[in-house]
This record gives structure tokens, C-alpha cells and sequence, in this order.
């Protein structure tokens, strides 16, 4: 008796090729010398495969062949995130927060896939990002001695654009670097 899976298989063939119960039958009789595929054995049912190849039967490739082995490692995920956490001075509840409203999942330890963990990081990598340019966006404002309110409404600024990434590149890019307006001392005047 053989497998299921070469059963399977054989029976595959038949579809893939079109062929009516007579001609499986005839290729059965004259390759294994039986009239049903339940009749094989291991020994015979390479000869019928082999002939079933030969009329141009192509068996597909397991489904796991050609992926790459799974390297994904949760507890490294974690740590990333603890990192960003820890960086940013943020608690797990604010990673918990994002996984909720990204995955629907209420704890950032339920956390499954690598896209879920992937989510969660570049939320966070976004918050950092963020972060850093409305402190440069400060010092900046420090040193033309303007407040945040001011900046808005020079420019004409939404509600929330401190929260905004791409305004925040925008202003960084336009405001003046900080470094000009400090003057140093010089003692040999």
C-alpha cells in the first residue's frame, strides 16, 4: 500500500494531463500491471510517476521549498522595543497602545508575527523621529526667541502640527540652525 501523498500524486497526474479512466487505466496495467492506483505497492509506484512524467505530468514543489528558514525571534523583538522604550523615556503601556490599535491585541507580549513586531517598531522609530525634530524645532524657536504659537501662525500651521512628521521635516528644513544666533565670547576685544 503506499502513501497518500503518492496516491495524491497519481491522481494529479491524471487531472494534469487530461486523461479519460481508460487511458489511466491502460498506463496503470502497463506500467504496474494493475487496474487501480490502490493496487500499488512502493516498488511500482515510482514506474507510473515516472511515466506520468514522462507525458509531461510537472508535480509541483512542496509548499515550503525555496523559503527561507524562519529566524524570527521574538524575545529580540522585545528587546528593540524596550530600547526605543527606555531611549524616549516611554512605559510598555505606550508600546501596548500602539499594538492594540495596530493588531487589535491587548498586550504587547501576545504579540505573534513578525509584522505585528515589525508594526510596533516603526510606530515607535516614527515617535523617535518626532520626537527629535520638534526638540530642533525648539531650540530653534529658543534662539529666534519665539514661541511654538508664534511659528504657527507665521506659517500658517494646522492644529496638531507638532505631531505631524512631514511638517515637522518641512520646518526643520526651513527654520535657520540654531547655531547661528549664539554668540560666543571673545576675550581680545
Amino acid at each position: 500500500m503506499i502513501s497518500k501523498g503518492k496516491l495524491a500524486q497519481i491522481h494529479i497526474a491524471k487531472q494534469q494531463l487530461g486523461l479519460s479512466d481508460d487511458e489511466y487505466r491502460a498506463i496503470l496495467a502497463r506500467t504496474a500491471g494493475v487496474s487501480s492506483s490502490k493496487d500499488l505497492d512502493n516498488r511500482t509506484v515510482g514506474g507510473v510517476l515516472h511515466e506520468f512524467r514522462r507525458l509531461g505530468f510537472q508535480p509541483k514543489a512542496p509548499k515550503r521549498a525555496g523559503r527561507l528558514p524562519n529566524t524570527f525571534n521574538k524575545h529580540e523583538q522585545m528587546a528593540k522595543i524596550e530600547a526605543q522604550l527606555t531611549d524616549m523615556g516611554l512605559s510598555w503601556e505606550y508600546a501596548g497602545a500602539i499594538a492594540k490599535r495596530q493588531t487589535g491585541i491587548e498586550r504587547i507580549d501576545w504579540l505573534r508575527t513578525e509584522a505585528q513586531f515589525k508594526g510596533v517598531i516603526a510606530a515607535l522609530d516614527v515617535e523617535h523621529q518626532k520626537r527629535d525634530l520638534i526638540a530642533y524645532v525648539d531650540e530653534c524657536l529658543e534662539a529666534l526667541n519665539q514661541s511654538r504659537e508664534e511659528l504657527a501662525a507665521r506659517y500658517n500651521l494646522p492644529n496638531g502640527w507638532e505631531r505631524n512628521l512631514a511638517m515637522l521635516k518641512k520646518l526643520a528644513e526651513v527654520l535657520p540652525e540654531p547655531a547661528r544666533y549664539v554668540q560666543t565670547f571673545d576675550p581680545s576685544c
